[in-house]
């Protein structure tokens, strides 16, 4: 990317470790259930997101936590070494708690989180500049307030829980996180957390339509082909990096979210060849 195309951006949310377990079988209840592999890596909202945004060539710190355990400091480590600014993360003493991900053939995925790693909070003591910011964290100090609200852009994932007001021009959000609910009642519930600032409300729904929302106007943009993966953890993230990629470039809501549902697949197929291809030659 060229120099003028390259943007500061702060990624606010979690760095997680997932330790992800392949099942051979779907959960059923009171069933035995088997796995084939687990692995523990980096994972979480903020990091997927960042990672996206660091691979397309963006300059991007990450606004998180870690902990002071090995876990944390070898984190804290690769995320240096892949070119993250790793300023903005907290380091915080005792240990990291994994979340447990099951993850079956269809590539249906439980998360498994202990409270206390659900319970983290962001830490910032003074206002901080940005060409954009993503935020995916329900609550946030006055000093990140005030950091959105001085931002020319700022993306924010729809809190699933109880979320604090936030300046934010696009809100996304899972329709599968919202199940049922019309998207102009989404759209009100967004304007309450986002305030008048919000232009576009996008809800991605799997490999279906993404529906792109201003308040008034519904737009359905239907991605030009779908795969089937084993592995769909993390692409909601990455979509979220490919859209506010685009947004930077230039492109409108629509035109952005259409990229971004694009590129997610092309990212998916990716990631599913280079797993593939780990497995055949480890039992090669």
């Amino acid at each position: 990317m060229s120099k003028t195309g390259r943007k500061r951006i702060v990624v606010i949310g979690h760095i997680n470790h997932d330790r992800i377990w392949r099942l051979t079988e779907p959960l059923r209840a009171g069933g035995r259930i088997a796995w084939s592999s687990r692995e523990t890596r980096l994972g979480g909202g903020g990091y997927f997101t960042a990672r996206r945004l660091l691979d397309l060539g963006h300059d991007v710190a990450l606004l998180s936590n870690l902990m002071s355990d090995i876990n944390g400091e070898n984190a804290y480590a690769d995320l240096q070494n892949a070119g993250f600014d790793t300023s903005l993360i907290t380091r915080r003493d005792g240990e990291t708690d994994l979340a447990d991900i099951l993850l079956d053939p269809t590539g249906e995925r439980t998360i498994l989180s202990s409270e206390r790693r659900l319970s983290r909070t962001f830490v910032l003591d003074r206002a901080i500049e940005a060409d954009a910011f993503y935020v995916n964290a329900p609550k946030l100090p006055d000093a990140i307030l005030a950091s959105l609200n001085r931002s020319p852009l700022v993306v924010s994932q729809f809190p699933l829980r109880e979320g604090e007001v936030r300046a934010a021009d696009i809100m996304v959000g899972s329709k599968a996180d919202l199940p049922g609910i019309p998207i102009a009642d989404v759209w009100a519930m967004a304007q309450r957390l986002a305030t008048d600032r919000l232009t576009h409300l996008v809800m991605t729904d799997g490999p279906a339509a993404i529906s792109v929302y201003d308040g008034n106007t519904e737009t359905r943009v239907t991605l030009s082909r779908c795969v089937t993966v084993r592995d769909t953890i993390g692409a909601g993230d990455t979509f979220s990096g490919s859209l506010l990629h685009a947004l930077l470039g230039g492109k409108n809501a629509i035109e952005a979210s259409q990229h971004a549902g694009n590129e997610t697949t092309t990212w998916l197929e990716q990631r599913e060849a280079r797993s593939r291809y780990a497995t055949e030659k480890s039992t090669s």
